[in-house]
């Protein structure tokens, strides 16, 4: 039977890479995301039979549990992988940006990840071997002053996942998160000139490199799976140097 997976923000710079990287492996693909122009562009390029195609807002617990209900259709029920992809960043001084903006941040990267497991569930419990995984950061490793709502989030989507990967174990869904550092996706791109001491050579990784990060966390037992030297680096010292030798490093690193 064929295996299927739901991206959320699907439209984006990492929801695209891997929707690639799973087309590619022959799994069925649910693309998720406000931007609907995106959205038919990836139809097209997958061709209906390949795919489920539907506008989300994952901040809205009620087009979460329609929009599960409506992929679950078309599968027979059928979930081997949810991919909560779907996250905003805010850059700058916590206060001076709009406070608005930054529990804007929180609605999607939070809210929207708890949303999409709770009504994605029921499909995962029926799928044996299912998986959630969630798009995490290495801004989770250490606050950062330029990102503090983002921040929060993608460490609280680190607990979030070890939580439901104790509470899902019993009925055969593991659940991790993947953790890069800047990648070259117009998320960051278009926010690098806000970003101190972010020059272009900083930016490493890829979208194809998560993606093939998302893809290999499948074979994995590990819960957090960090992408790139620099996060590798920094989650070991986050293990092993005092909290206040990290934020010095970090300090001198983002030029505060």
């Amino acid at each position: 039977m064929q295996k299927t997976i739901v991206i959320t923000g699907a439209a984006g710079g990492f929801g695209r890479a891997c929707a690639r990287r799973f087309a590619s492996a022959g799994y069925f693909l649910g693309l998720f995301d406000l931007d609907e122009p995106g959205l038919q562009e990836m139809r097209d390029q997958y061709g209906a039979e390949h795919c489920f195609v539907r506008r989300l807002d994952v901040t809205d617990p009620e087009d979460c549990r329609d929009a599960m209900a409506a992929f679950g259709e078309r599968t027979g029920g059928r979930l081997d992988v949810l991919l909560n992809n779907a996250g905003i960043i805010s850059v700058g001084s916590f206060d001076t940006l709009p406070l608005a903006a930054e529990h804007r941040v929180i609605d999607v990267n939070v809210k929207g990840v708890m949303n999409m497991a709770y009504y994605g569930y029921p499909l995962l419990k029926a799928t044996p071997g299912a998986r959630l995984i969630n798009l995490g950061s290495a801004s989770a490793l250490h606050g950062n002053p330029e990102l503090v709502a983002y921040s929060l989030s993608k460490r609280a989507v680190n607990s979030f996942t070890e939580s439901l990967d104790i509470a899902w174990e019993r009925d055969d869904i593991r659940v991790c998160d993947i953790n890069p550092m800047y990648a070259r996706t117009p998320l960051i791109t278009e926010n690098r000139h806000l970003l101190r001491k972010l020059p272009e050579s900083g930016i490493r990784l890829t979208a194809e490199d998560i993606a093939e990060a998302v893809f290999g966390s499948l074979s994995s037992s590990k819960v957090h799976h960090y992408v790139g030297a620099d996060t590798k680096v920094f989650s070991v010292a986050g293990r092993f140097l005092p909290f206040g030798l990290r934020r010095f490093l970090l300090k001198k690193v983002i030029g505060y």
